[in-house]
């Protein structure tokens, strides 16, 4: 495939490493039929035919295939020639498509369903898919991406005693749409097993992945288990080797208590974290204030303007509104005028169009700019009352970025700015008391930082992402007193980007002296929170900074 087929096909070709190992650990005997849902370059096909060959079967009648993309099925001769795997059995459909019927009882499914998000996976083929969960019991949300339905579908397929071996994204141990589908898994297998990786799976795509080893159907179900390893080169070991160091987990693995991301780090700062979120000075940011999206302009390049070019137009003041466009106007805990006028010059910042009243003849001149470019045709222009009126514009109380790297951000809006949808806008209930100043200065402890680990959740090109839901749930120490004396030195030592001497100075003052934490139990945040950032962020990357990656923990021998 192209780069834009696979795309727009979430085709993301697996590593034959990774294909072995499930096929190893899914084909067990010479009569075990196999089939790849969605096989692709054919690397699950290839590694099922030998598997079956080297047990004394026969790949022509017990290895199968579907493939959607007409062009991919149609160089799968060549793989036919090679394997020895029956023409007849490679079939070119939708998977969803495909009857029971269609197909003997198997023994194994492996593969690598297709990654469509849900902003792509619409329309005839999403609504069958939802059919074909639902028949299993299974209903998926809209926000659902295309392998949860694969994989409930999948399923189907299998005998009794039938293992289910595949490539998932890293969303079904934190997204809720991935509560169903394991749900679905404690009811269909006696035992469930998840292998995560401290070194991408795919490295070239935004995506981080696990190993769902699902087998025992219609057995009683015994547990989840998991285990984390370095990177696919260790699958080369026995399958008993690398299933034999299998930590179990809870029931629920989404539980909020303990999530899998929660296994990463040590028990003593589990416990703590635990312990923590029940303190009576420790709050959830949901608490104290509402987060949600900022504006959608629907043309930025037209209702973003620069001061030169509002001026230039003789726009009046009224119908503008200052604007922080990107998180990079952002660098200490508050933000001011200075900070946007600085921000202005480097395109970080600037003027929202915002019209309240009817225009005058300066804008109603840039309007028909406007209309003749199209702007007004854009999907969210065109369904306004007036085209040109952006709504739920808020001043907010502060800042909070959403699309991160080292670290979210959260800063005080002491310059009475708007945001678009780039960056998450924070506006205080009435019952909180602390000044926005005040809880940019709380954000700033080892607490908060591993909390937006657990909270948020790791894209695979290392970028932490905090949706509204996942930013209400972080954790803030709130103890009683004044801390207006830290304020302003800790927004100084962010704008120098000594962020750990300010993390330090939050959690003298916030932790230690506020909740009467150790610095033992500080150093346990603090080691925790770095080890979670720097296995997303620097997986894959030469870490620009110095100090070695901590490895995370080995899980202990399964009891």
């Amino acid at each position: 495939m192209t780069p834009e087929r696979a795309k727009a096909f979430g085709a993301f070709y697996t590593d034959a490493v990774v294909a072995e190992f499930l096929v190893r650990w899914a084909v067990r005997r010479l009569d075990d039929a196999v089939l790849d849902p969605s096989f692709g370059g054919g690397v699950f096909l290839a590694a099922a035919a030998a598997r079956v060959s080297r047990l004394g079967g026969a790949p022509e009648r017990l290895v199968y295939g579907v493939e959607l993309d007409d062009e991919v099925h149609a160089q799968s001769q060549g793989l036919t020639e090679l394997t020895g795997i029956s023409p007849q059995n490679l079939i070119c459909s939708d998977f969803f498509a495909v009857e029971l019927e269609t197909l003997p009882q198997l023994a194994a499914v492996v593969g690598n369903p297709p990654f469509i998000r849900y902003q792509s996976f619409s329309g005839t083929v999403r609504t069958l898919a939802a059919e074909r969960a639902r028949a299993q019991g299974v209903t998926l949300t809209n926000l659902a991406s295309s392998w949860a339905a694969f994989v409930v579908h999948s399923a189907a397929f299998l005998k009794p005693g039938g293992r289910l071996g595949m490539v998932v994204p890293a969303e079904l141990g934190h997204a809720a749409y991935g509560r169903p589908v394991l749900a679905f898994l404690t009811r269909t297998f006696g035992h469930v097993t998840l292998l995560s990786f401290r070194e991408r799976l795919f490295p070239e795509i935004s995506q981080d992945t696990l190993l769902l080893l699902a087998e025992a159907k219609n057995a009683p179900f015994e547990g989840f288990f998991w285990r984390d390893m370095e990177n696919a080169e260790a699958l080369r070991q026995p399958v008993a080797s690398v299933l034999g160091r299998l930590e179990t987990l809870p029931t629920d693995p989404l539980s909020d208590e303990d999530r899998l991301i929660t296994r990463l780090i040590s028990a003593e700062a589990r416990t703590l974290y635990r312990r923590l979120s029940e303190h009576p000075h420790v709050s959830r940011l949901g608490r104290l204030a509402e987060v949600g999206i900022g504006y959608v302009t629907g043309a930025n390049a037209f209702f973003h303007l620069s001061p030169e070019k509002a001026d230039s137009l003789g726009l009046p003041e009224s119908q503008l509104s200052s604007a922080v466009f990107r998180g990079a106007a952002l660098s200490g805990s508050t933000f001011i005028k200075a900070d946007w006028q600085d921000a202005a010059r480097t395109k970080n910042a600037g003027y929202l169009l915002h019209i309240s009243d009817k225009p005058t003849p300066e804008l109603a001149a840039y309007l028909a700019e406007g209309e003749a470019a199209g702007v007004h045709e854009a999907y969210k222009c065109r369904v306004r009352a007036s085209w040109y009126c952006v709504p739920h514009v808020y001043t907010p109380d502060a800042f909070l970025t959403y699309m991160s790297g080292l670290r979210p951000q959260l800063v005080a809006n002491c310059a009475g700015a708007v945001a678009p949808n780039t960056l998450h806008v924070v506006r205080f209930k009435p019952t909180t008391l602390v000044e926005p100043a005040t809880l940019a200065a709380f954000w700033q402890t080892s607490l908060t930082s591993l909390s937006v680990e657990l909270e948020g959740h790791a894209l695979g090109g290392g970028m932490l992402k905090l949706e509204p839901s996942e930013a209400r749930r972080v954790l803030i120490a709130s103890p009683g007193g004044n801390f207006s004396s830290i304020e302003s030195e800790l927004d100084a030592l962010l704008r120098q980007g000594k962020v750990d001497e300010a993390q330090n100075l939050a959690d003298r003052v916030l932790l230690q002296d506020g909740l009467g934490l150790d610095k033992k139990a500080c150093a346990a945040l603090r080691d925790a929170a770095h080890l979670l950032r720097d296995r997303r962020y620097y997986r894959g990357k030469v870490r620009a900074v110095s100090g070695r990656i901590p490895a995370s923990p080995q899980p202990p021998p399964a009891s």
